[in-house]
């Protein structure tokens, strides 16, 4: 079993010799990523107060603990693993390292990376700064907020190190049943805490967990999706059409269904189609304009401009409209980028349960059709599929794999002219 580090422990570790060096790194990033939770907690007035003590530093000081880790992180990983091994090295642990190291943070036994930390321990023969690095992912990926920066700067940096950075690299099974097993283990032995440690936020987590390491390392991710899908006979049979489209640019403004970042699918539809196409035919030219949540109104604050400015020869518009401020700046996005030369598509629904208002749907495909976008209908074919109960992830709003590859066999389709807008027979 792994101790949990006292603060006196920490600052020997720092000095001991004895002490592995990429201990001193994965402790660092605990400690870092635990100042920043102390002071969520007490922005968010939640938390245990013993759990998430200051102990004598000042919020200053706790900032500029977080600072050092930002620091860390940014630093050359390839450098920095040199130094882990004892060889020549440029990296200077005495900037951001030996900080963190020798705060005085003290972490309670019951902090969710400490319980975490002994409940993988015991559960696999990794050694214990294998087990530590995985459960310093854990810590950063409970707190939600920081899903697209800070984690996936930890993961990167711990890649680069040669830890391991998910559960399956410890030979530990990746079902959402077994992630489920794991929370209820877990629930109610941490102490209060500013995010949720119920069992589905553990679920969650280790979900996350498994599919962002597998990402990160190119085990499974779009381009590994993109190449399962042309060996496929359905898209083997487009080839000859992707590679003759001409020459284009093709822009698409979307919400988080169509971004690769998100941890419910290996792929995103998007990206796994822009990476068929940068293997059949890169004269075809993506660019993504994304944001989790984007409306149209949002759209147009944020990307209008510069999209215009790209002068792509289609858009893909997957947008919420809640407000009829949205669907006029729908309105504004079709009208507009048909008028610099775009063909505009949208998709009639893409069954997203947080997205345009039902009371809005209609009026949403009317302003479609009115300013003469492509309306592209999916909504059948996904209520239809076969497999549509695989579709929701555990968050109950994304999507997985099966329905990230329906969609993107169906825009590749349309992209090539291998299927109409509307469906046969409708």
């Amino acid at each position: 079993m792994i101790p949990v580090l006292s603060s006196l422990a920490l600052v020997a570790l720092a000095s001991s010799p004895e002490a592995s060096r990429l201990e001193q790194l994965v402790e660092a990033n605990v400690l870092g990523t635990h100042a920043f939770q102390i002071a969520l907690a007490r922005k968010q007035g939640k938390g245990d107060p013993a759990c998430y003590s200051p102990g004598a530093l000042t919020d200053g000081q706790l900032a500029r603990l977080e600072t050092h880790q930002a620091a860390l992180l940014k630093a050359d990983v390839k450098a920095v693993r040199a130094w882990a091994e004892g060889k020549a090295s440029t990296f200077d642990p005495q900037a951001d390292l030996a900080p963190l190291l020798a705060s005085g943070l003290a972490t309670s036994g019951t902090l969710p990376v400490s319980v975490f930390t002994r409940w993988l321990a015991d559960r696999t023969q990794a050694p214990p700064v294998q087990v530590r690095g995985i459960s310093s992912l854990f810590q950063t990926n409970l707190e939600v907020e920081r899903d697209g920066d800070r984690l996936q700067e930890l993961f990167a940096f711990y890649a680069g190190l040669g830890l391991p950075v998910y559960l399956g690299q410890l030979g530990l099974p990746g079902t959402d049943g077994a992630f489920l097993a794991l929370g209820r283990e877990l629930e109610g032995k941490t102490c209060a805490s500013p995010f949720g440690t119920a069992a589905a936020d553990w679920q969650i987590a280790a979900r996350k967990n498994w599919n962002w390491g597998e990402k990160n390392l190119g085990i499974r991710d779009d381009e590994v999706l993109a190449k399962e899908l042309l060996q496929e006979p359905e898209v083997m049979a487009l080839a000859p059409r992707i590679r003759a489209l001409p020459a284009q640019r093709i822009a698409v403004i979307g919400h988080s269904f169509t971004m690769q970042l998100h941890w419910s699918t290996p792929g995103a539809f998007v990206p796994v189609v822009t990476a068929i196409f940068a293997r059949e035919n890169p004269g075809v030219e993506f660019r993504q304009f994304e944001g989790g949540g984007l409306t149209s109104t949002r759209a147009v604050n944020r990307f209008h401009a510069d999209v215009r400015a790209w002068k792509p020869q289609q858009v893909l518009l997957v947008v919420m409209n809640r407000t009829d401020e949205d669907l006029d700046n729908f309105r504004r996005l079709g009208r507009d980028l048909a008028e610099a030369g775009a063909k505009v598509l949208t998709f009639d629904d893409v069954h997203d349960p947080s997205g345009t208002s039902v009371g809005l749907r209609e009026r949403e495909l009317t302003i479609a059709r009115e300013t003469g976008m492509t309306v592209i209908e999916v909504s059948a074919l996904l209520a239809a599929a076969p497999d549509r109960e695989r579709f929701l992830c555990l968050d109950g709003i994304h999507m997985t794999e099966p329905y990230h590859r329906l969609m993107a066999k169906e825009w590749l389709k349309l992209l090539v002219g291998a299927r109409e807008p509307a469906l046969a027979g409708r």
